[in-house]
């Protein structure tokens, strides 16, 4: 393992030990309160993103989002409230025996999306979508474990959405969910181990609002 993929690891075991404290003490109902603020400023900031697009609403606007994990910010109610004002949401699928996410539209009457053992790369529904389904987003939510004041994301390390990312068009916002206290600093350290081939995204997503970084 070399330094850069050593420091990562390293990273990611310190952030998602931190996450576990923080949804433990969260609690179900700290997490529903996380869930209902996401949705609202996301929401309030896809509605003047969509208008600086010379768009009225958010009909017809395509976004991607994702199931997310037990210590992810909660985006359920985001994607949920996105689908009622007429928003397109794809969700990723990891298909066993490829490197590449593919996408389902998320419906109203299905939670936050899809089935979960679709989720898992277990079994497909029949309407995924292959990854050049990106071509059509106008706005990229995707998870991380953190991001730096550069733009540097940590993710998971499957190296999922370095390989995605590049399918979007280049002037579409790549904005990670991140939990309050993982807001991006300038302060000493507070740089990302990253590689060249990692791909930079452009704001971050708290229950503050969306704050874009490059």
């Amino acid at each position: 393992m070399d330094g850069i993929s050593a420091a990562k690891k390293q990273a990611r075991a310190g952030v998602r030990a931190r996450r576990r404290e923080v949804v433990e003490g969260q609690g179900p109902a700290g997490r529903a309160e996380q869930a209902d603020a996401l949705a609202t400023v996301f929401l309030t900031w896809l509605r003047e993103y969509a208008g600086g697009l010379g768009r009225p609403g958010l009909s017809g606007l395509t976004i991607t989002a994702f199931r997310a994990l037990p210590g992810e910010p909660p985006v359920g109610a985001l994607v949920q409230a996105a689908l009622a004002e007429g928003a397109r949401v794809l969700l990723p699928v990891t298909v066993r025996g490829e490197h590449d996410l593919h996408w389902v539209p998320a419906a109203e009457t299905t939670g936050d999306g899809v089935a979960e053992d679709v989720m898992h790369g277990v079994a497909l529904t029949g309407d995924e979508l292959g990854p050049e389904a990106l071509h059509g987003v106008d706005v990229a939510l995707i998870p991380g474990l953190a991001v730096d004041s550069d733009g540097h994301r940590l993710g998971q390390g499957g190296g999922y959405y370095d390989r995605a990312l590049p399918r979007l068009r280049p002037t579409v916002p790549v904005i990670v969910a991140l939990h309050d206290h993982e807001v991006p600093t300038d302060r000493a350290g507070g740089h990302l181990p990253h590689a060249p081939h990692d791909i930079l995204v452009d704001g971050v997503l708290t229950t503050a609002g969306v704050r874009l970084v490059r």
